[in-house]
């Protein structure tokens, strides 16, 4: 379970997340709905570590883990570039937290092709990203992030930059994909009609607050504001 409590963020004189508190269960999908510059990445960026909030603290599992860096959490995340090796092979870039981990050669291999099935990467396991279609390497950055088992998968705008085609198609299966896995997800989105579809919980912001939270369609049903 990931809990903020009374969490702040400033930066100089500007409060990017103001008093916010937020608890997030394991195998949930948690959307994160609002206008550009509303908070949603500065919240993220504490949820994963790479900020310490002001104020306030973040919690795993009943521990403190507000001053523990992102490189000492079990977090993982896609964003909305398309971030992968370019000279290592869609089976490499899947396997490449793995092999940092240490994890043996058969489980490796297991995991990344369970990995790929869910993601429909088999055909292009052997093919470098930038071989591949927009979506094909956003679905390679989520497969790596899948299958390092991470505590916490985090998802800033991933569809952003794919073509109305592809971004329809990947958004339909997402949802699907979440659900084959415990993981704590936390999706952030501009675009409404994004979270309905997604379904799941949906935490809207405004200003760096947030306005609502709960099941995404009593948020749509009974909004506290506009959306």
């Amino acid at each position: 379970m990931l809990e903020l409590r009374t969490v702040t963020k400033t930066v100089g004189a500007t409060e990017h997340i103001r008093d916010v508190s937020l608890t997030l269960q394991h195998g949930s999908l948690n959307v994160l709905l609002g206008p550009t510059l509303s908070g949603k990445t500065s919240l993220m960026r504490l949820m994963a570590g790479l900020d310490v909030p002001t104020s306030g603290s973040v919690w795993f599992d009943g521990k403190d883990v507000t001053g523990i860096p992102v490189q000492k959490r079990n977090v993982a995340m896609v964003y909305q570039q398309f971030i992968n090796y370019p000279a290592m092979t869609v089976y490499e870039n899947i396997a490449s937290p793995l092999r940092v981990a240490g994890t043996e050669r058969a489980k490796i291999d297991k995991e990344v092709r369970s990995a790929a099935a869910l993601l429909k990467l088999t055909p292009y396991l052997d093919r470098t990203p930038l071989s591949l279609s927009g979506g094909q390497q956003q679905r390679t950055a989520l497969a790596r992030a899948i299958v390092k088992n991470a505590s916490l998968v985090l998802l800033d705008e991933p569809l952003a930059n794919l073509d109305y085609k592809l971004r329809e198609e990947l958004r339909a299966e997402l949802p699907k994909i979440f659900a084959a896995t415990g993981t704590i997800f936390v999706y952030a989105t501009t675009e409404p009609h994004e979270a309905l579809l997604l379904g799941g919980n949906t935490a809207t912001l405004s200003e760096g607050r947030i306005t609502q939270f709960g099941p995404t369609n009593d948020v749509f049903r009974r909004p506290n504001d506009l959306i």
